[in-house]
């Protein structure tokens, strides 16, 4: 396998200034302290740990109070956690000077993750891989701390890979908070979005890795369209984002929104008022909080559900200007509902 690719510059930049500890908000808890860490996965449930996730976990000092771990969405790496949006901390930044831990993942075939062969994958790889990573969170096997209390948090795919693991797996984690993600996407909307993306071997910026056509990204110049909300995000957070694009590979057989019944712990579902890919008529109802969690409760019924309509926003929440003010929501929501 080809050696890894370096993550995304404005991440590391933010990692530097969370190992820094800068801000009043980070005095009060002390700096932060970061390192890159491996995890020995399996490509299907029950298979070998044959291959390995990346990430950057980062701690509060003292005890944490949990442990949540980020998984970006499709075509993102780790950095999607780590990069500020707007004028205010990053989602990991706001999260570790709340006292928790977080571990922000590369997904298999992204990032410093293993970059397995389409003909390997298997169809609940990225579930099982991540299962493994909340396992090793819970047995001490990141950082030698056992965490009794995991939260998952997710983007898009990320989000979806999630609700697949929490409904096959129902003792895997605490609470879950979605973003970018609902039981009703807009299909017609998805059917267009198939256009702008691209096998990655054709892609200029990610054809060097040498990656089969199990694996894509986006084609140059459709994200600005597709993840944001433009008049609610800066265009050099825009650029930045397509220079440090990821490829992406997803054959993954996930459960149906009918089975999120299944889901019985604390849920937080987070959307964009713009996002293009979930809102509008027929779709997900992003014009008011009320109705989104109106609309989303009817596929959680015994699911202690909260739901909020972020204005401004589209895809990407963290890339927003809205940023910081949409992560100090889940901050508020962790607190209440994890402790």
């Amino acid at each position: 396998m080809t050696a890894k690719w370096r993550a995304g510059t404005a991440g590391m930049t933010v990692i530097a200034a969370l190992a820094a500890g800068t801000g009043a908000a980070a005095a009060d808890s002390g700096p932060p302290r970061c390192e890159q860490i491996s995890v020995a996965v399996p490509l299907t449930a029950g298979g070998p740990l044959d291959q390995r996730m990346a990430g950057t976990l980062c701690r509060p000092r003292g005890a944490a109070r949990a442990i949540q771990i980020l998984v970006p969405g499709g075509t993102y790496d780790r950095s999607y956690w780590l990069r500020r949006g707007g004028d205010g901390p990053s989602f990991a930044e706001t999260m570790v000077r709340g006292g928790y831990a977080v571990l922000a993942l590369d997904r298999l075939g992204s990032g410093r993750s293993s970059w397995p062969s389409g003909a390997v994958l298997r169809p609940d790889s990225h579930q099982a891989s991540l299962h493994q990573v909340v396992l090793a969170a819970r047995q001490g096997k990141l950082d030698g701390r056992r965490y009794t209390r995991v939260v998952g948090v997710g983007n898009s795919i990320g989000s979806s890979i999630i609700r697949g693991v929490q409904i096959r797996h129902p003792d895997a984690l605490d609470g879950i908070i979605l973003t970018g993600e609902s039981s009703t996407p807009n299909e017609r909307a998805f059917e267009e979005f198939a256009g702008a993306i691209h096998p990655a071997a054709q892609d200029p910026r990610l054809a060097a890795r040498r990656l089969d056509e199990a694996y894509y990204t986006t084609r140059p110049g459709t994200r600005g369209d597709w993840f944001y909300h433009r008049p609610g995000a800066r265009p050099a957070v825009i650029a930045a984002d397509e220079a440090t694009k990821e490829p992406d590979t997803f054959l993954e057989s996930l459960p149906p929104v009918s089975d999120n019944h299944l889901i019985r712990v604390p849920t937080m579902i987070m959307v964009g008022r713009h996002d293009r890919l979930l809102c509008g008529e027929g779709a997900t109802d992003c014009t008011s909080t009320a109705a989104l969690r109106a609309q989303q409760k009817r596929w959680y019924p015994d699911t202690p559900l909260e739901a909020t309509v972020i204005p401004g926003t589209g895809h990407v929440l963290t890339l927003h200007r809205t940023a910081p003010a949409s992560s100090a929501q889940a901050l508020d929501w962790v607190r209440r509902n994890i402790g």
